[in-house]
């Protein structure tokens, strides 16, 4: 039967606006040759129901329903292209190209042509789509600890045949959902009108940059400056957030940051922990980055006291492959309707291989899309020994791998 979308997921949903969309981007670097789309939609379709919100579109007028897609089809989810030029400039394309409204808010490219021989699986997600709880992020599924032969057939679904509210208006919904949401939240009190006043329809175009290093230098400079990895994670994107207010000529100043830290919850969702926002003021006008690296153990210190607080040993062992779930249910937080300018999203990943099919994953760029008052986002995540950091922002990143790499440098010497 249809599911109502909640006030959370409405809000959203609301972001996404035609001249700014706003999704996320799951890139999975592969070894070997790139698989043919039959044989990865097989994988799909056999794992698809653990995920059942990918078979699901939004139907209905002012607050919609989830509603199984009697149409659906994985095949129609997917598509194969061969890298041309900077894979950095077709993951900045995917972002600023809207998912289609009358269908499950998702796709999945795989891209060829990369050296090793590797190739990507990029998959674009709506945050709506995940909750952490009863929904996970369709990869949460497909990752194995081993390499899996795919093979034999996929299960035969029926979709359930429902009847949204309001479902004659549908085409007015789809084409102003901003509008909808205000006309349903109309009566709700603070709590929608908070969540709505920083979404924006203004076209911004959106650039990114990635740059991997291996987990262990992190953890030799955290050793070095007696810290956690977590606050050598955020030091190093405070420099990358200080280096490009330098690149663009703006003068320095300390942005607010939500950077959302994972809690126990005492076993009620699927993730094994909740995602609960935490705001701090980075110090990008401190000086040196041993400042720096002070001022950050001091602003993390009291959530790292919390009885509550899941270490990263914990998050590794959660079933399925947790990142790209986690991710999701961070970057959903913006509804919280506090403004802020730096989203950072740090999930520590499995320290051990994750296959897809039989082809061994050796990375997962997450990218973040920036949204509100956010200016850059930044998804960091461990896998297999490495650690990522994947940007997204408004403005151009040209030295973003170089910021990043000096202020690890820096620390791991001990010097200022």
């Amino acid at each position: 039967m249809a599911e109502a979308v909640s006030m959370n997921e409405a809000l959203l949903l609301a972001r996404d606006q035609p001249a700014q969309p706003w999704h996320q981007l799951s890139v999975l670097i592969v070894d070997g040759p790139a698989p043919g789309l039959e044989q990865l939609g097989l994988l799909i379709e056999q794992r698809i129901a653990y995920s059942p919100r990918f078979r699901q579109k939004l139907a209905g007028t002012g607050l919609q329903s989830w509603l199984d897609d009697r149409g659906f089809r994985v095949g129609g989810h997917l598509r194969a292209e061969r890298v041309t030029g900077r894979l950095e400039d077709r993951l900045a394309t995917l972002l600023a190209e809207p998912l289609e409204r009358l269908h499950p808010l998702w796709d999945a490219t795989v891209i060829d042509g990369l050296p090793g021989p590797r190739w990507a699986l990029v998959v674009r997600t709506h945050p709506a789509l995940i909750d952490g709880r009863d929904h996970v992020h369709l990869l949460h599924e497909l990752l194995d600890e081993q390499p899996t032969l795919i093979e034999g057939t996929a299960p035969r679904w029926e979709p359930m045949v429902d009847e949204p509210r309001g479902f004659g208006s549908l085409l007015r919904n789809m084409t102003d959902p901003l509008q909808s949401l205000r006309e349903a939240a109309a009566g709700l009190g603070g709590l929608a009108e908070q969540g709505l006043r920083q979404v924006s329809t203004e076209t911004t175009q959106r650039h990114v940059a990635a740059v991997e290093f291996d987990l262990a230098d992190l953890a030799r400079a955290a050793h070095t400056n007696g810290v956690r990895v977590h606050d050598i994670v955020v030091a190093m994107v405070t420099g990358a957030v200080r280096g490009a207010q330098l690149d663009a000529g703006a003068d320095l100043h300390d942005p607010v940051a939500l950077v959302p830290l994972a809690v126990d919850d005492d076993g009620v969702s699927a993730m094994g922990c909740l995602v609960a926002p935490q705001f701090v003021s980075l110090p990008v006008t401190t000086i040196t980055a041993a400042e720096r690296l002070a001022a950050i153990a001091t602003l993390t210190q009291a959530r790292v006291d919390s009885a509550r607080l899941v270490g990263a040993l914990d998050l590794v062992d959660v079933a399925g492959f947790a990142p790209p779930t986690m991710h999701a249910v961070a970057a959903a937080l913006v509804t919280n309707g506090r403004s802020h300018e730096v989203l950072l999203v740090n999930v520590p990943g499995p320290a051990s291989g994750r296959w897809l099919g039989e082809q061994r994953v050796r990375a997962l760029h997450a990218f973040e899309s920036t949204v509100d008052d956010q200016t850059i986002s930044v998804g960091v995540t461990s896998l297999d020994g490495r650690i990522s950091f994947a940007a997204t922002a408004t403005t151009p990143l040209p030295n973003f791998a170089r910021h990043v790499a000096d202020e690890l440098g820096v620390l791991t010497r001990g010097a200022n």
